[in-house]
């Protein structure tokens, strides 16, 4: 009798675990200017659940993508939401570097004829681990007009990867930092495993310098309210070592 209630206390533990590492659905919201929308997506990470802020812009011609959903199985419904919610189409996807919070897997939006944009060393880190590299190649620092809207991708250096860009919006005065910024919130500075942490902190001083200090500011993980996170970014790279 003990040995059965032991086996049904792990086997409820091994549900109750199970259930809390299901990912949550995709959130919309809120709008951070009359056609940029920030949406989150989740993914566990360590045991722990996190979020990724990515951003979508609605244009004229159709809806850009900046980065894609944590997880593949909500690519298709992210786009069918945007569809049913703003009538467009999803026309194109800009990844700020090649993990699978932000490229994840091109090669289903390069199947349905959607234009996919990363960076040559995007595609270079891409292609080295087996994964579907972008149909274009992002133009750092060009002025990108599609639809009555534009906005910038800048390369400012290595930080959290070699390749993480970011994405300026200077008619919402918005940048869209990835993960290069972390979040008021983190504690740490997550996944280093591919990250510069020596220029990581000269990097967010270009960012820094370039862009109004009135800009919102949207780290890549978590908690995306308040102004401080470039400043709390740099906090923990000084604590980690980081010149």
């Amino acid at each position: 009798m003990k040995k059965s209630v032991k086996v049904l206390s792990v086997l409820f533990l091994f549900l109750i675990n199970s259930f809390n590492a299901q990912e949550r659905e995709f959130v919309i919201g809120p709008s951070l200017g009359k056609n940029l929308y920030l949406y989150r997506t989740f993914g566990v990470f360590g045991g722990k659940e996190y979020s990724a802020n990515s951003v979508y812009l609605v244009t004229k011609k159709g809806v850009v993508l900046f980065d894609v959903p944590w997880q593949k199985t909500q690519y298709q419904s992210l786009m069918d939401t945007i569809k049913k919610r703003h009538n467009l189409p999803v026309i194109a996807v800009f990844a700020t570097h090649s993990h699978d919070d932000r490229a994840g897997d091109l090669s289903f939006y390069n199947n349905k004829g959607i234009s996919t944009y990363a960076t040559a060393k995007t595609n270079e880190l891409l292609k080295k681990e087996g994964k579907a590299t972008s149909s274009k190649i992002t133009e750092t620092g060009k002025k990108y007009k599609i639809g009555g809207e534009e906005f910038v991708v800048d390369f400012l250096g290595e930080g959290h990867t070699a390749d993480n860009v970011v994405v300026w919006f200077p008619k919402y005065n918005v940048l869209d930092g990835g993960c290069l910024v972390k979040s008021s919130s983190a504690v740490d500075l997550g996944y280093t495993g591919e990250a510069n942490v020596q220029q990581w902190p000269a990097t967010m001083q270009k960012l820094k310098a370039k862009y109004p200090a009135s800009a919102k500011i949207i780290p890549g993980h978590d908690v995306w309210e308040g102004n401080d996170h470039v400043k709390h970014t740099l906090e923990l790279l000084k604590k980690q070592g980081g010149k």
